[in-house]
């Protein structure tokens, strides 16, 4: 089931991220970097999305890509960082990547980003089942993100109040 549907993704990247290395679009390769990383979260293999994630900052500063798309590429590891300490339990180091993100966000003034920042702290607070504060940065992340509608209905679900749950469990 799951698995092999996550494993047809990570070849189906693969191919597309062979295409866009022969014409060298780093935009593109990143992008690629950036999924496989998150797919191989979901698989429980953080040790491998931290590579691609490493990765993603080095073909950045090795390109001739913009300084502002370096910096923000640099802002947007901690943010990944933060995903895979999640995924090993480390919540200390999750919350010190997570505050440099939101340092970043902040300084940006990205409204965004900002919203990026409030998941992170969301997703935190639920790996250490501390409800209240997952719900309150969640409900401050971006909505339009399914996981974040899930992430609440786990933060009811986790707190006890099953009619409230019901609204973001559909």
């Amino acid at each position: 089931g799951g698995q092999t549907a996550l494993n047809t993704a990570l070849e189906a990247i693969d191919k597309q991220f062979a295409v866009a290395e022969k014409i060298n679009d780093v935009t593109a390769m990143t992008g690629d970097l950036q999924n496989k990383g998150n797919i191989l979260l979901e698989m429980g293999k953080p040790e491998e999305a931290q590579e691609q994630f490493d990765r993603i900052v080095k073909m950045t500063e090795a390109s001739a890509l913009s300084q502002r798309i370096k910096e923000n590429t640099k802002l947007f590891h901690h943010y990944n960082l933060a995903a895979v300490a999640i995924a090993k339990k480390d919540y200390a180091t999750a919350k010190t990547e997570a505050e440099e993100f939101r340092k970043g966000a902040e300084a940006s003034k990205n409204p965004a980003q900002l919203r990026q920042s409030h998941q992170l702290a969301g997703m935190i607070a639920l790996a250490e089942k501390n409800y209240d504060k997952a719900i309150a940065e969640l409900q401050q992340a971006g909505q339009q993100n399914p996981q974040n509608f899930y992430r609440l209905c786990e933060a009811y679900e986790g707190k006890g109040d099953k009619a409230k749950a019901k609204e973001f469990c559909k």
